[in-house]
């Protein structure tokens, strides 16, 4: 088929014909287009539907601008409310120096540190709590039931990264040794009680320790109602050596399976180990694996 112009709607002379740079189907006679007609020279013409859209610079550049200038102005009001708080804050203490302050200041100041904190950076509500740092315990918080460490604060526990204490389980029986668990790491719960740390910073390299059924030291306390992670004061894990996780999974299964307890006694209590199984379903496992806690109880 003979192309035709689009715009004189004639096919005209062929050789005049120039085609869209982009589509190579629209066509053009050279002496249709705008401007003088040269017949030697390569001709770019793009149909309507093929030309690029011009962007006007000027707009975008204003919208970048005004883009910019957002958060300056957002940053300098905060400043401005900050400095104003600052300021009455300063003038406040002032006036409860000179005893004159009364309930109406403080409804004032407490309003105007609403509205300035809200203003500057909102925090939302819904905001995951990715960095969950253990809350630290005051000793008033620490109660005292059947000799061991209880906690009143409702804040899971969780072991402490850096372990306080590397050694090895040596088992006894009448000054015989009839086994050992080596590569062991003890973590500090992080609701421990200062005296947990104390204690455990006595431990020596290797301790001694008896195999015992569990219902022979399981304390009054626990009878009751049962550990959860507040009674937690150490967590035992292996080191990250192929044999000593494998004597650990094999001691902890032969404790949750003959219902065993593991007791050492050290420098000023005595040191009770059970299995992750008798906690609450949510805390029997670490990385999910079964584990060794332990708590402490007086001579």
């Amino acid at each position: 088929m003979e192309s035709v112009c689009l715009k004189c709607g004639d096919v005209g002379f062929i050789e005049a014909i120039v085609f869209c740079n982009k589509c190579e189907a629209c066509a053009l006679h050279r002496y249709c287009l705008d401007g003088p007609v040269v017949f030697t020279d390569e001709v770019i013409w793009f149909c309507e539907d093929c030309e690029p859209k011009k962007i006007s610079l000027k707009t975008k550049s204003a919208s970048l601008a005004n883009n910019a200038l957002q958060p300056r102005r957002k940053l300098k009001h905060c400043v401005k409310r900050l400095t104003v708080r600052n300021q009455q804050h300063k003038k406040i203490k002032e006036k409860q120096k000179n005893g004159k302050v009364n309930s109406r200041v403080h409804n004032i100041r407490y309003e105007q540190e609403t509205e300035s904190e809200n203003e500057c950076e909102p925090v939302p509500s819904n905001a995951p709590n990715t960095n969950v740092v253990p809350k630290s315990v005051l000793i008033s918080q620490v109660t005292a039931t059947d000799d061991l460490i209880t906690l009143e604060v409702h804040v899971e526990a969780q072991p402490i990264a850096e372990p306080m204490w590397r050694g090895n389980l040596l088992f006894c029986d009448k000054s015989k040794t009839i086994g050992t668990v080596n590569g062991l790491l003890a973590h500090l719960s992080s609701l421990a009680s200062p005296k947990v740390l104390e204690e455990a910073d006595l431990f020596p390299e290797v301790l001694s320790a008896d195999l015992l059924p569990r219902s022979a030291v399981w304390p009054n306390s626990f009878k009751k109602e049962g550990p959860t992670d507040r009674s937690i004061a150490l967590y035992f894990f292996p080191v990250n050596e192929r044999s000593s996780i494998n004597v650990f999974d094999m001691l902890v299964d032969d404790i949750i399976r003959t219902d065993d307890a593991i007791r050492v006694v050290t420098e000023n209590a005595v040191l009770l180990i059970f299995p992750s199984t008798l906690l609450p379903t949510q805390h029997q496992r670490f990385h999910s694996k079964h584990y060794l806690w332990g708590v402490f109880k007086k001579k």
